[in-house]
Order: C-alpha cells, then sequence, then structure tokens
C-alpha cells in the first residue's frame, strides 16, 4: 500500500542520533536565515529590525515569510549529510507533490475559512458591540493587489517549509521506528503547536488554546499525509489556512499581507471560543474526508536515488 511506502526511505537511516542532529542543523539554518533576511530588509528600507519582525507591513510580512526558506536549505543539507537520501523523498514515494491533493487540502481549509467569516458576520448581529468582532480595511486595494502574487508565493513557501520538516523528515524518521501514533503523529505535533505558543501576543490562556488548535491539526495533518502516502494534502491544508489571511487577517498576528483585518482582544474569550471553533471544524473535516475522499491511487515503487 502506498501508506506503507511513504516512511521507506527512512528505514536504513533512522537512528533517533540522526533525527536530533538533523533537527538541530535544521533549526539552525533556518534561524540563520531568518536572522540574515531580516537584517538585510531592517537595512534596506532602514527601518528598525523590531518593526520588520512584526510584520505588520507588506514587507515586514515579506521577510519574516521569506526566512522560512532557512527550512527548505536546512533539509537540503540535512538529509544526504545524515540519511543520504534527497530532499524530494520528504514528499511520497512518488518524489513530487500531488497536486491534487495539495488543491483539496487547501480547498478544505479555504471552506472552514469561509464558514469562519460568516459565523463571525452572524456574531456581529448578536453579540455585545464590546465583545463582537469588528473588521477594519488594512490598507488601499491597489497596493494589496500589487503584493497579492508574492504574498501567496511566500505563504506556498512556508506551509510547504514546515510541512517538509514536520509531516514530511520528523514523521518519517519516526514513522520508520514505530507504529504508534502516539509517537509519530501526536509528540511532533505538540511540539509543532508548542512553537506557536506566544503569550505576549495572546496571554497565557489563549497562547495555550492556540498550541492545542495547531498541534490537533498538525496530528491531523500527519494522519492525512501517512493515508495518502503523500505530503501534497497536509501541504494544502496548511497552506489554504495561512492564505485566507490575505483577505482578511487577525490584527496584531502578521498583518502585512491581509487587506482587511479582523480588530478583537487577543487575549479574550471570544478568541479562545474562536480557535477551539476551528479546532472543532478541522476534526469535522477530517470525519468527514475518512469517510468519502477516494482511496489513494496506487503507486509504483521509484527507484533508489532521490
Amino acid at each position: 500500500m502506498s501508506e506503507a511506502r511513504f516512511w521507506e526511505p527512512a528505514r536504513e537511516r533512522a537512528q533517533l542520533w540522526r533525527l536530533a542532529l538533523g533537527l538541530v542543523l535544521v533549526f539552525a539554518v533556518w534561524f540563520a536565515v531568518s536572522t540574515a533576511v531580516l537584517l538585510a530588509a531592517s537595512a534596506l528600507l532602514g527601518v528598525p529590525l523590531g518593526q520588520i519582525a512584526r510584520a505588520d507591513s507588506l514587507a515586514g510580512a515579506a521577510a519574516v515569510f521569506l526566512g522560512f526558506a532557512g527550512f527548505h536549505a536546512g533539509l537540503a543539507l540535512a538529509l544526504p549529510l545524515l540519511h543520504r537520501r534527497g530532499y524530494r523523498t520528504l514528499f511520497g514515494p512518488q518524489r513530487r507533490l500531488e497536486l491534487v491533493h495539495f488543491a483539496r487540502g487547501a480547498a478544505v481549509t479555504l471552506g472552514i475559512a469561509a464558514i469562519s467569516y460568516a459565523l463571525m458576520g452572524l456574531e456581529r448581529l448578536v453579540l455585545p458591540p464590546e465583545i463582537a468582532p469588528e473588521i477594519v480595511r488594512r490598507t488601499n486595494l491597489m497596493p494589496w493587489l500589487a503584493g497579492l502574487l508574492p504574498a501567496i508565493a511566500l505563504i506556498a513557501m512556508q506551509a510547504l517549509a514546515e510541512e517538509a520538516v514536520f509531516r514530511g523528515y520528523v514523521l518519517q524518521q519516526l514513522r520508520a521506528r514505530s507504529a504508534n501514533v502516539l509517537i509519530w503523529g501526536v509528540a511532533p505535533s505538540f511540539l509543532f503547536g508548542l512553537l506557536h505558543f506566544d503569550a505576549t501576543t495572546f496571554g497565557p490562556l489563549n497562547a495555550a488554546a492556540y498550541v492545542f488548535n495547531a498541534a490537533v491539526i498538525g496530528t491531523l495533518a500527519a494522519l492525512v499525509t501517512v493515508k495518502t502516502g503523500n505530503l501534497g494534502a497536509a501541504a494544502g491544508l496548511h497552506f489554504g489556512n495561512n492564505v485566507a489571511m490575505v483577505l482578511i487577517g487577525l490584527k496584531g498576528s502578521i498583518e502585512g499581507f491581509s487587506l482587511y483585518l479582523v480588530e478583537v482582544d487577543l487575549e479574550s474569550g471570544y478568541m479562545t471560543y474562536s480557535m477551539l471553533t476551528q479546532t472543532a471544524l478541522m476534526v469535522l473535516a477530517y470525519l468527514v474526508w475518512r469517510r468519502w475522499w477516494p482511496n489513494p491511487r496506487t503507486i509504483a515503487k521509484p527507484g533508489a536515488g532521490a
């Protein structure tokens, strides 16, 4: 079955020390690239580094997202050096991203975003004004349109970078050692969630809710990846979730690509409800997918190398 082959490239060199050293290398390269990009953007634009890192402008958001190229570079170094395999082995048996799976995954999370926006419209009708979210225009249409395609491209690169690390590299290496979903699915997704912890922005409670949301969605993405035998669906889920912010973003949270912004107290109970609602919708979408998504097509076993 294709799902058994997804982690096949990791079998020969699945020692934990290799994975640990590989992750150190990947994150070191990511940190170096991100820092270099932010410093370069600050110098070229004459804007303080802290302002660029807030990503509340088109240039700032572009710099933050461009830094995720460091994940791709780190993986391109770690995989041949420590595992003697190529970058494309992260995608699945055919050594390429299944674009149909990617499109389906993106459609799911864009659909969930549309439902969330519709719910927000209803909430504005029934909630007290001091609780209901406000939607405001962040920028004019023409500057937004000028940056639209670069924003979408950078979001696609960033989504694929994170999925290549967590649902590609980490999942493959751990699944090659154990069939226990807690080890290859839940634990890495919890780590993925912890990377999103931001008590400064969201407060302790909502930062924890954000971690829970990211961990649940990460686990579902891992299950989808193993079932389809390809990284495409998980990358699409991540891309659709992030690209939705290009139309309506969240004020105070990487807003530089957005045309509109939702103004809400990020530490409020409404924000907690919003995060948990998105989590529930993702779980529901996964259950529907398990019931009705067609079985993955049979994929011929690839040759050696990458």
